[in-house]
C-alpha cells in the first residue's frame, strides 16, 4: 500500500513537471531561453520620460519624483498646451476665459485622479492596470491623458517608479500584437519574446505573452491588453524598485502571489486523518479541493499624504483632510491633499 502511493506521488509530480501553468507571471522566453532582456535604445527611453512626447527638454519625469513634483510637471505641460489656443483668443475675453476653464478642467481631473491604495475598492482594481500594484503596500497612481495614450504615473514609498503608458485605439491602428511589437522593436530596438502556455479545451496554447527590453536598470514591456480593452500598453518601471515592491507585496499580501494550482494539488494537505495523498490522482486531474485557512492580518501601513506645500509631503496624520476622512471612514484623502 505505501508503495503504491509513493508511485501515484511520482505520477503526480510528473504531470506537474509536464505542464506549464497559464498565469503570466510564470511566462517563459523563447529567444534566449531564460536569460536576459537585450537592451533597449537609450535615446527612446529617454523620450518615454519626456514630460512631452519627443522632446525631453519639455522636462523629465525621474524616478523618486513625489507626486507633487510629477503633478507640477503635468501641469506645466497642460499650461503650455494651452498657451498658443488662450494667447489668440485675447479679443475675445469670454472665449479666452472658456478656454482657461477647459485647462483648469483638465489639469483638476490629473490632480483629482490621485489614489493610494490603502484597502479601499477602487475602479483601478479591475481595470487595465489591475495587475500593475496591490493595496497597502504603500503604491499609488496619478493618471494623465495625453496624446497618444494615457499614462498612469505608480508610486511606491511616495516616489515614482513606473509608468504605464496605455495607447489610444487610434494609435495602434488595427495592427496585431505581434505587427504591433515588431514596430516597437523599431524603435526601441530587438526585444525578448516571452511566451506563456494557456490550458484551452483541446489541450495547452503556446501564446506571445509579451516583449521585453533593459534600459539601465530601467525595465521597458509591451503588453497586450487587446483581449479586454483592445489596447497594448507600454510599461516603463525602475527594476531596483519594483524589486523592493514585490517583496514588501509578498510579504503583506502573501495569498495574491501567483501560486501553480497543480503544485498546490499534489502537496496539499486534506485537513483530517486520512492519507494526504490518497486522492492524488483526483486532485491532479481537477478535483477542487477545500482546504480550512486562516485569511492573513495586515499590519496597519501608514503612507505620507501629499500636499504639505513647498513640494514636500506631510505624514497622513498631519493632513487635516485625512484626518476627516478617517472620522467618516471612507473616501481618499490623497485626493484632495494633493496642492500645486
Amino acid at each position: 500500500m505505501r508503495t503504491s502511493r509513493v508511485l501515484l506521488l511520482a505520477l503526480g509530480f510528473g504531470a506537474v513537471a509536464s505542464l506549464t501553468h497559464s498565469v503570466p507571471a510564470f511566462a517563459k522566453g523563447r529567444k534566449g531561453g531564460d536569460g536576459a532582456a537585450p537592451a533597449a535604445n537609450g535615446e527612446e527611453i529617454d523620450k518615454l520620460k519626456a514630460v512631452k512626447l519627443g522632446d525631453p527638454k519639455a522636462g523629465t519625469f525621474k524616478w523618486q519624483m513625489s507626486p507633487e513634483e510629477v503633478m507640477g510637471l503635468v501641469k506645466q505641460s497642460l499650461e503650455k498646451k494651452y498657451q498658443s489656443r488662450i494667447e489668440g483668443s485675447a479679443q475675445d475675453p469670454g472665449k479666452q476665459q472658456r478656454i482657461r476653464d477647459e485647462m483648469d478642467k483638465e489639469v483638476n481631473a490629473v490632480k483629482k485622479s490621485y489614489i493610494k491604495f490603502e484597502g479601499q475598492k477602487t475602479g483601478l482594481d479591475v481595470s487595465i492596470v489591475g495587475p500593475e500594484f496591490q493595496q497597502n503596500t504603500g503604491e499609488a497612481v496619478l493618471v494623465a491623458k495625453e496624446d497618444i495614450w494615457t499614462r498612469y504615473f505608480f508610486f511606491f514609498e511616495n516616489g515614482l517608479y513606473k509608468m504605464f503608458l496605455a495607447f489610444n485605439k487610434d494609435a495602434i491602428e488595427g495592427k496585431s500584437f505581434r505587427d504591433f511589437g515588431k514596430n516597437m522593436e523599431g524603435k526601441y530596438g530587438r526585444a525578448k519574446e516571452v511566451y506563456r502556455d494557456e490550458k484551452v479545451k483541446d489541450g495547452v496554447r503556446h501564446i506571445l505573452d509579451h516583449y521585453d527590453w533593459t534600459a539601465r536598470g530601467d525595465r521597458l514591456r509591451l503588453i497586450d491588453r487587446s483581449e479586454f480593452y483592445g489596447v497594448y500598453c507600454l510599461v516603463l518601471s525602475d527594476a531596483a524598485t519594483q524589486g523592493r515592491a514585490d517583496e514588501k507585496r509578498k510579504y503583506t499580501n502573501p495569498e495574491q502571489n501567483n501560486k501553480d494550482s497543480l503544485v498546490e494539488a499534489v502537496t496539499a494537505k486534506d485537513g483530517n486523518e486520512r492519507d494526504a495523498n490518497d486522492n492524488i490522482i483526483d486532485r491532479i486531474t481537477g478535483k477542487e479541493i477545500h482546504k480550512p485557512g486562516d485569511e492573513p492580518k495586515h499590519a496597519d501601513i501608514v503612507v505620507p499624504s501629499v500636499g504639505g506645500g513647498k513640494g514636500k509631503a506631510t505624514p497622513a496624520s498631519d493632513s487635516a483632510p485625512a484626518k476627516e476622512s478617517k472620522k467618516k471612514g471612507k473616501g481618499n484623502s490623497a485626493t484632495d491633499g494633493l496642492e500645486l
